[in-house]
């Protein structure tokens, strides 16, 4: 199985970055004209801008991303029965935020804000957070800066990914099945933490929110080519990882749905 998610991993990239798919295939047409393979050369070149063509004229990137934000209906406020809500980490730009020693934020930040203004409003919930250390240290300066006590909330800072954030989180606040808890991430990744977290054991209410589409299949083109990559990009990954997931069981359905 290592094997295979090895194989998984190497292809799964080129997926997600198409970009990079379509350049290697124009580079490798040039390297075929360079060296006169004047056949060769025009397949591969073809190929590669008929690519960036397609994801610069259709808005395929961003109709994926509409699907997964769709998946489960926007919810208003947390049913009074709920045990607790849970903040999943990846709302810091890891890298500037440890260059700067600085809360630096990426674009899907909108769901710590959301998570503050819920627990505000929802003093009865056992709150928590799941990331990674430097995840979980920023997010308590954040949370101390919007007025948030970060005392109230558990921390739970030995995660790297969804799954990890799933296992780990059970593991530290032992779900029981009649226990409802909400789960705050961004609305193109809920699918996939769904689907993780209720194979962990959770009784899950997915609360998306962050979203990045209005919600409609926009039929028109000329969206623009780094849209739609963006979009692909993002909606790819959280496919490719919800197969992956049932394939090696860690979930027991491919699309979770509300």
């Amino acid at each position: 199985m290592d094997t295979f998610e090895t194989i998984y991993r190497f292809f799964g990239w080129w997926i997600i970055n198409i970009d990079s798919f379509f350049l290697a295939l124009l580079l490798i047409g040039a390297g075929f004209l360079f060296f006169d393979k004047q056949r060769w050369g025009r397949k591969f070149i073809t190929i590669a801008c008929f690519g960036f063509a397609f994801f610069g004229i259709v808005p395929v990137g961003l109709w994926t991303v509409v699907n997964l934000e769709n998946r489960f209906p926007k919810l208003e406020q947390i049913p009074s029965d709920t045990r607790g809500m849970i903040l999943l980490g990846g709302s810091f730009d890891i890298m500037t935020t440890q260059a700067r020693n600085e809360p630096s934020y990426n674009l899907t930040a909108g769901k710590l804000i959301r998570f503050v203004e819920l627990a505000k409003t929802n003093p009865h919930l056992t709150l928590a957070f799941t990331g990674t250390p430097l995840e979980a240290d920023t997010t308590k300066i954040v949370l101390k800066g919007l007025g948030l006590d970060p005392s109230h909330v558990i921390f739970e800072n030995n995660s790297t990914n969804t799954k990890e954030n799933a296992a780990q989180s059970a593991r530290l606040l032992q779900p029981k099945p009649d226990e409802k808890w909400v789960l705050i991430t961004s609305a193109y990744h809920m699918p996939r933490s769904v689907a993780l977290f209720q194979k962990a054991g959770f009784n899950i209410i997915p609360f998306p929110v962050d979203y990045h589409t209005t919600g409609e299949y926009e039929p028109w083109f000329f969206l623009g080519l780094q849209l739609n990559l963006d979009g692909w990009a993002a909606s790819s990954r959280e496919w490719l990882g919800m197969v992956m997931n049932y394939i090696m069981g860690r979930s027991e359905v491919i699309y979770p749905s509300p």
